[in-house]
């Protein structure tokens, strides 16, 4: 095999070679534009969720805010209501102690009235004065306690109702509580369904990086085996170049010698010349004229 279809065969093996480095280079490359732009997808979606969470997360602390002054609330409310309870208890236990003046009020006046009158108009032995005087004592006694015992009614209807209206407040923070508990739990359950997504999503996101670093790692090897080939392939086609201009020259100065004998030839028998053998004969005179 002669040194030119060497290098033909060397530099159709270095083209294809050439020519399937570029392939898997441009098919790389393609991937990683793939990858690149589903990384990015994956990188807004994951954006999106953590604005997300983050605005979940504020309210679920406004939540939480409004919760524990709820909480607050009610804690001072049932001290008020057991407040009130045992005002209530303390205003009964005075109304159990008056039920013995079931007289009214009206009638235990008016009896006390008229004793005092007796006492004023009428001339009483001293022991029926005394024993007058001691039950006006009682009937004032049991007056007061009537009165006491009126006053302590009136408190209990008050503190009834306190104790009612108390009771609804209490009633309405409690189902408010309740809401804003399940809320919360909502809130919660968002934000661990979205930590998952966040997750899954960093894990794609990745993934894709690490096949883009291995691909681009593969498209630098391709680069540098490109970069080693590519110079062999050029060296090998300035070698024929240079094998076949070599021979296109030698063929040439066969041709031209063979007409510089002929002319020569024509010249020593004094044969016309023609312009073509002056052309000839005298870039030959020229070199021979340089070689002197």
């Amino acid at each position: 095999m002669s040194n030119e279809e060497k290098l033909l065969q060397q530099i159709d093996e270095l083209r294809g070679q050439i020519k399937c480095l570029k392939e898997q280079r441009a098919e790389i490359a393609s991937r990683i534009r793939e990858l690149k732009a589903e990384r990015r997808e994956l990188i807004e979606k994951i954006k999106g969720y953590r604005s997300e969470l983050q605005k979940l997360r504020e309210t679920l602390n406004e939540l939480k805010e409004k919760r524990q002054n709820l909480i607050s609330q009610r804690r001072e409310l049932i001290k008020k209501i057991r407040q009130v309870k045992s005002e209530l208890f303390a205003k009964k236990s005075v109304l159990s102690n008056a039920r013995g003046a079931n007289v009214t009020i009206g009638k235990i006046k008016s009896r006390i009235d008229r004793l005092e009158w007796r006492i004023i108009t009428e001339s009483l032995p001293l022991e029926e004065e005394n024993r007058i005087i001691k039950e006006i004592a009682r009937l004032e006694a049991l007056l007061e306690k009537a009165l006491e015992a009126r006053r302590a009614y009136e408190e209990c209807k008050e503190l009834r109702a306190e104790l009612k209206s108390l009771m609804i407040e209490l009633n309405d923070i409690n189902k408010k509580i309740n809401d804003i508990s399940e809320k919360i739990n909502s809130v919660r359950n968002r934000i661990g369904a979205l930590k998952e997504d966040v997750s899954n999503l960093q894990q794609g996101i990745d993934e894709k990086s690490k096949e883009i670093m291995e691909d681009a790692q593969k498209l630098a090897e391709i680069t540098e085996q490109l970069n080693e080939i590519i110079p062999k392939y050029r060296e090998a086609q300035s070698k024929l170049r240079e094998i076949r201009l070599g021979r296109k020259k030698a063929v040439e100065e066969a041709i031209l010698s063979k007409k510089r004998e002929e002319a020569e030839r024509k010249l020593k028998e004094g044969k016309r010349l023609t312009f073509e053998d002056l052309k000839i004969l005298y870039g030959l005179n020229n070199k021979e004229s340089s070689n002197a």
